[in-house]
């Protein structure tokens, strides 16, 4: 596998534990969707359980396109601001690429999700649909900023 954190190749071994703690971050999903259904009135409770099942089919859609590259990306035109380039994850990825793209979509579905328990019965359905699909994006800048190769901060941490 070619996908590096730090320098360090990922192997099999280090694959497993992410997608591992991928799925329990998904499972967050969940909890925060019972959690915003029990605060919201009985007749919204449907709403706010399709708004969690957005964040992951729009989310994953809009982090899969154009989140991991901005995250990610290290082609021309990448700066310590944002990358460039690994747009479209494809099938042309090892498996350590996957295990981060899968790790860090988690990561951002959930911080949209957490979002949508403070817009819980105030925001239409269409509008939430168009907040969760750029939301995801959005998140993947600042998580570029530590995560990513370029990203400005993990060059200040070093």
């Amino acid at each position: 596998m070619t996908e590096e954190n730090d320098g360090l190749p990922v192997n099999a071994d280090d694959a497993t534990w992410i997608l591992t703690a991928s799925f329990v971050i998904f499972t967050m999903q969940t909890g925060f969707g019972l959690l915003e259904s029990g605060a919201v009135a009985k007749k919204n409770e449907v709403n706010i359980l399709m708004k969690n099942a957005v964040d992951v089919i729009l989310g994953g859609l809009s982090y899969w396109m154009f989140g991991y590259g901005l995250q990610y990306g290290q082609g021309p035109g990448s700066s310590a601001f944002c990358g460039i380039g690994s747009f479209f994850v494809d099938t042309e990825n090892d498996g350590g690429v996957f295990a981060t793209f899968i790790f860090q979509l988690s990561f951002a579905t959930t911080a949209t999700t957490i979002v949508s328990g403070a817009m819980a019965e105030r925001a239409d359905f269409n509008a939430y649909i168009i907040f969760s699909f750029v939301n995801t994006i959005t998140y993947c800048i600042p998580a570029g900023w530590m995560w990513g190769q370029q990203g400005f901060l993990k060059r200040w941490v070093r």
